[in-house]
């Protein structure tokens, strides 16, 4: 008997904390913040979230950087003095449940460095891999460079957050895309934009460009890729005329696909990678100016794809570890320092 009446208890507690739950839903953020600032102007956000339902729920401030300040009406402002890249956390609480929202805010001045992440899924990164995005953005942090992550892009290929978004988020890297897809976006992803509507929202001084393998995975001509690679370049210069341009020698594919026969014909994956490779550095030293250099990057060389790669694509944390140093090692001599 006193079984049954311990699981009738059990089975009440249980109806009144799905009835709790459902009167207490979990507040949601609604807003977007600024994620850039001028150094010495004024800031200005107010987060708007929501629970659902009519019950009142407080909002407040967990970090902010040095002169800005939560205000009474639940807004932020104030202004920054120096340049830098600042964690704010907000948060949103009902008293039983807490929802957090955190962006990095960039307080920039004439000699920020803006860094476009351009590219696919290697770029975009996973649930499980945060891409070599966050590697790259610690490096740089550690080194005290003055620069901002740019992209109309900040969630990984499924629309949500990567494993550990403490880092500057931004980026355009597009999932399944080819370099072709940056100029005219696959019809499944057009919601994305292009590089023609990016380019209405922020202008790069560095570009780092690792596209290629959905190309070769679509069989596309080398010759027709470098096409597409001389154009992005154009494009860019016209934006910027000192704009810095760092593409990747895309790294190699692991046993499942490297010896795969390409769209049926005799030439391999692994060639064919190999082949893109090399005219993408004789791509580099062709088009390369002394105001806007345009270099290759060796993803390629050195890459283990049993150790460095989960799936013989993507690479896992020590692949994107090992992309970043790259990346960072190309670009460092040409940012700026934090005053």
């Amino acid at each position: 008997m006193k079984y049954l009446l311990y699981s009738i208890l059990l089975l009440i507690v249980g109806q009144l904390s799905a009835q709790d739950t459902a009167d207490h839903p979990k507040p949601l953020f609604l807003s977007v913040a600024t994620g850039r600032v001028e150094t010495g102007k004024s800031y200005y956000y107010k987060p708007v979230a929501t629970d659902s339902s009519d019950r009142d729920f407080i909002i407040g401030a967990n970090t902010l950087p040095q002169g800005l300040y939560f205000n009474a009406d639940k807004s932020i402002s104030g202004s920054i003095a120096k340049p830098g890249q600042y964690p704010v956390q907000l948060f949103a609480t009902n008293g039983r449940d807490t929802t957090k929202q955190f962006f990095m805010l960039t307080a920039y001045n004439e000699h920020t460095d803006n860094i476009l992440c351009l590219g696919n899924s290697i770029t975009n990164g996973t649930n499980k891999y945060n891409s070599y995005r966050r590697y790259l953005w610690k490096l740089l942090h550690a080194g005290a460079y003055n620069f901002d992550f740019t992209g109309s892009w900040d969630k990984h290929h499924m629309g949500g957050a990567v494993p550990d978004p403490d880092f500057d988020m931004d980026h355009e890297g597009h999932s399944g895309w080819t370099a072709a897809d940056i100029f005219q976006p696959p019809s499944w992803d057009s919601v994305r934009g292009n590089i023609y509507s990016w380019m209405q929202l922020y202008t790069p001084d560095i570009v780092l460009v690792e596209l290629g393998t959905n190309d070769v995975f679509q069989c596309r001509n080398v010759r027709d890729i470098i096409g597409d690679f001389t154009r992005l370049v154009q494009l860019l210069r016209d934006r910027n005329k000192n704009v810095k341009f760092f593409f990747a020698k895309i790294p190699p594919l692991g046993k499942q696909w490297a010896s795969e026969k390409l769209c049926g014909n005799d030439t391999t994956y692994n060639a064919r990678i190999l082949l893109l490779n090399e005219a993408i550095g004789l791509f580099a030293q062709k088009n390369s100016t002394k105001s806007s250099p345009v270099m290759a990057v060796d993803q390629f060389s050195d890459v283990d794809t049993d150790k460095d790669m989960y799936d013989d694509i993507h690479p896992n944390a020590s692949g994107e570890r090992k992309m970043a140093e790259r990346w960072y090692t190309a670009i460092k001599k040409y940012l700026h320092k934090l005053d």
